[in-house]
C-alpha cells in the first residue's frame, strides 16, 4: 500500500505526482480522442491524448445527476455517433490500426 502525498494546492497539475490508470477505449471513442486531439492542435494548442482526457476530466460537471446522465448517453450512443464529422458511417465504421505508444504528430504549418 502506498502512502498519501502532500501536493501544494498551488501546484500547478502538470507538475503533480502521476497515476497510472488503467483505461482501454472502444475503438470509436479512441479514434474520436485521437482527432479531438488533432482539432485542438490545429487550434494551435499543441497536446496529445493523455492531456486531453485530464482537460476534460477537470472541465467535467460536478453534479452526480449531470455525470450519471452523461453515463447515460455514452451507453445509448452507436459507433457512428463517436464521428466528428457528424456522419453515422453508414453501416459500418472504419477504425485506422493503431501501434502503442505516442501517436505521431502532424507537422503544422504556420
Amino acid at each position: 500500500m502506498t502512502s498519501r502525498r502532500r501536493i501544494s494546492a498551488v501546484t500547478p497539475l502538470r507538475e503533480c505526482p502521476e497515476s497510472n490508470v488503467g483505461l482501454a477505449l472502444v475503438l470509436p471513442i479512441s479514434d474520436r480522442l485521437d482527432a479531438l486531439v488533432s482539432l485542438a492542435e490545429t487550434s494551435g494548442s499543441r497536446t496529445n491524448r493523455k492531456e486531453l482526457l485530464a482537460s476534460l476530466i477537470l472541465a467535467a460537471p460536478t453534479d452526480g445527476e449531470e455525470l450519471a446522465e452523461a453515463v447515460r448517453s455514452y451507453r445509448r450512443s452507436s459507433a457512428g455517433q463517436a464521428r466528428l464529422d457528424g456522419e453515422d458511417g453508414g453501416s459500418s465504421l472504419t477504425v485506422a490500426p493503431r501501434r502503442p505508444g505516442p501517436r505521431p504528430r502532424r507537422r503544422l504549418d504556420r
